[in-house]
């Protein structure tokens, strides 16, 4: 064999750089770079997910209060939910007391979706006015329903009929609510 002249020799050298050049870039240098743009993609994707956890764990405070608010309404809807004709009945006897009025007679009845009362109440004017003032502002659920009204030497004599209207879906989700907690 001959040897190779010194034209040969550097076009062989150039030739086998060029090889390791392209070989280097293709295999080795062309997937670090594209390796190195899917890890600055999933970077940014976890920083994004960073900053949404840093709002989300900002606004705990204003969720806890949030959620505080709306179980004091539950608390309040539940405490203001359902009657018994008794509570009603004391709630009227405080009322008749704080205005100075006499409760004469009282009867309740039985009927769907609430109680009726029927309450004969003696006073004067203004006191009866009181009472009235004060049944009506109490809950909207207590309804008079008639009433009738004698006066006999300034003293007043009203009968009442009342009806306390109660939510039977009231009802039914308190019964929910003592399932689930049993």
């Amino acid at each position: 064999m001959r040897s190779l002249t010194r034209r040969e020799k550097i076009l062989l050298t150039v030739g086998l750089v060029l090889l390791v050049l392209g070989g280097y870039y293709y295999f080795l240098h062309q997937p670090m770079m594209e390796r190195q743009e899917d890890l600055e993609i999933e970077l940014e994707a976890l920083e994004q997910e960073y900053e949404t956890a840093l709002d989300q764990i900002d606004q705990i405070p204003e969720l806890e209060d949030e959620l505080a608010e709306l179980q004091e309404e539950r608390e309040e809807i539940l405490d203001v939910g359902i009657k018994e004709p008794e509570e009603i009945v004391a709630v009227l006897n405080t009322f008749s007391r704080q205005t100075g009025i006499t409760i004469n007679s009282y009867s309740k009845g039985e009927v769907d979706g609430g109680h009726s009362f029927t309450l004969g109440v003696e006073g004067t004017y203004i006191p009866i006015l009181e009472f009235v003032s004060m049944v009506d502002n109490w809950d909207y659920r207590l309804e008079t329903e008639d009433f009738s009204l004698n006066a006999d030497d300034g003293e007043i004599d009203m009968e009442f009929s009342f009806f306390f209207h109660q939510w039977d879906e009231l009802e039914e989700y308190l019964a929910q609510l003592e399932d689930v907690e049993e």
